[in-house]
């Protein structure tokens, strides 16, 4: 077992790649959460519907939906991330992250849809289970269980069955590694539309089908050959998460 190899993962977990942007000004507004400050933008009026967007990622990710809900007439709130944009944080947890998500919705909330992708849907459940209130969800590619993910994370690092075992014993600290969407699933009552491409490789789409049979109130929209975040700029499927917000 390669004890530097395992060393050399686990300090690359938990911390987001801070993705450059083109701009150092921020015109958006700040509240505060336990990792720090938390950037959000909020533009238009009418109902409230807030993007949150994935690991390393950014509202951009998102910015042909937010684009189609304000032609819809909606409120579009976007938030960065802990450890991402013009947030503060550096090693983050989901808990770190539903904090942030809670903070920003004391401000903005409640709302009518929260649109999430990837590592922001389990966010987003734990944001419920801490009382986020909201009318509807849209996730995109949906990770089940984490520790699928940091297997994953594992193999495509270069450690071998043993090994990533290892990682995940030496991680499984407060319960991060063991998180299961399908068990927050079975207690939720909002409607939710599952939206997941079937060669995600990121996050495979049987996660998705499973949580969609686990999420009482779940629809289930399949895409073929849109990877893990081309079904953000699809014009069907954006289509279909605005009417579900809004329509």
């Amino acid at each position: 077992m390669d004890e530097e190899k395992i060393a050399g993962v686990m300090a690359q977990i938990g911390r987001p790649r801070k993705v450059p942007r083109p701009h150092r000004h921020f015109d958006g507004e700040y509240v505060s959460a336990p990792t720090g400050k938390v950037a959000y933008t909020a533009e238009g009026a009418g109902p409230v519907v807030l993007l949150v967007h994935g690991w390393d990622g950014s509202p951009r990710d998102l910015q042909d939906i937010a684009t189609g809900l304000l032609r819809a007439g909606a409120r579009v709130v976007a938030l960065d991330l802990p450890g991402h944009g013009f947030s503060d944080g550096e090693r983050i947890a989901p808990q770190d992250t539903a904090a942030a998500i809670l903070a920003v919705a004391a401000k903005e909330g409640p709302f009518e849809c929260v649109i999430a992708h990837s590592f922001g849907c389990p966010s987003t459940a734990l944001a419920l289970e801490g009382g986020l209130k909201t009318n509807a969800l849209v996730f995109f590619a949906p990770p089940l269980r984490q520790i699928d993910q940091f297997r994953r994370l594992g193999g495509r690092l270069g450690l071998d069955a043993d090994e990533i075992e290892e990682l995940i014993r030496r991680q499984d600290i407060e319960g991060v590694v063991r998180f299961d969407l399908a068990e927050i699933a079975a207690r939720r009552s909002e409607p939710l539309l599952i939206i997941h491409s079937d060669d995600d490789e990121m996050t495979p789409i049987a996660g998705a089908r499973e949580l969609s049979e686990a999420w009482p109130k779940a629809k289930f929209l399949p895409a073929e050959g849109l990877g893990h975040n081309l079904t953000m700029r699809d014009p069907t499927l954006v289509a279909a998460a605005v009417r579900y917000a809004v329509g």
